[in-house]
C-alpha cells in the first residue's frame, strides 16, 4: 500500500471526490479504478438517470435543466447518505453546470473535484470507439458548450485525458491525500 493510500485510508471526515468532464473524457474509467485502489465508494451519475434521459439522449438529443433537476436529486440523496454512513464516495459525473455542481457537492462537508479536459479530436476517437454507452457521440459539442467555468469554492485538479490512467490515478491519490490537512471548504454565503 502505498503513503497515498495510506493517507486516504486515515481520514477523519469522509470525502466526496466527483470526477467531472464532458462525455468521452474517462470520468467512469478514472473513478471506478480509484475506488477499486482507495476503498471509496463507486457512484456513476449515469446509473440515476431516468429511462426517458437515456432515450433522450441515446437519439443525440440535450437533457433541458429541468430534465436535469430530478437527476441531480437522486444523486444529491445518494450521496447524502453516504455521508450520513461516513462513507467516502468518488462520483463520475459531468458537471456541466455551476448550480448543479454546488448541490452535488453540497452533500458532504470535505469535498473536491477533479476535472478532465483534452483536445477535441481525442475525445471523438474515444466517443467513436465506445459502443457500451448511451450517450450519442453526437451531444459532445452541446456538453463542450454548457460546461460552465468552475468557482473556487471547492478544490479542483485539472488533469489532462491524454495521460494514462495509471499517471492519472497517481496525481489523483496525491491530490486527495493532500487535502486530509487542508481546511474545509467555505460555504458559498454570497449567494
Amino acid at each position: 500500500m502505498s503513503l497515498s493510500e495510506k493517507a486516504l485510508e486515515s481520514r477523519s471526515q469522509p470525502l466526496l471526490l466527483v470526477v467531472m468532464g464532458v462525455s468521452g473524457t474517462g470520468k467512469s474509467t478514472l473513478a471506478n479504478e480509484f475506488a477499486r485502489q482507495s476503498g471509496f465508494i463507486y457512484l456513476d451519475a449515469d446509473s440515476l438517470h431516468s429511462e426517458d434521459a437515456i432515450e433522450q439522449m441515446s437519439r443525440g438529443i440535450p437533457l433541458t435543466d429541468g430534465q436535469r433537476g430530478p437527476w441531480i436529486q437522486r444523486i444529491y440523496r445518494q450521496l447524502c447518505e453516504y455521508q450520513a454512513q461516513n462513507k467516502s464516495c468518488i462520483l463520475a459525473y459531468s458537471g456541466l453546470k455551476q448550480q448543479h455542481r454546488k448541490v452535488i457537492f453540497s452533500a458532504y462537508r470535505d469535498r473536491a473535484g477533479v476535472l478532465l479536459h483534452g483536445e477535441q479530436g481525442l475525445i471523438i476517437e474515444r466517443l467513436a470507439k465506445r459502443s457500451d454507452h448511451f450517450m450519442s457521440p453526437q451531444l459532445l459539442g452541446s456538453q463542450i458548450a454548457e460546461m460552465e467555468p468552475f468557482d473556487q469554492q471547492v478544490p479542483l485538479l485539472k488533469l489532462d485525458l491524454a495521460g494514462s490512467v495509471e499517471q492519472l490515478l497517481l496525481q489523483m491519490l496525491s491530490f486527495t491525500a493532500s487535502l486530509e490537512n487542508s481546511q474545509p471548504c467555505p460555504s458559498n454565503s454570497t449567494e
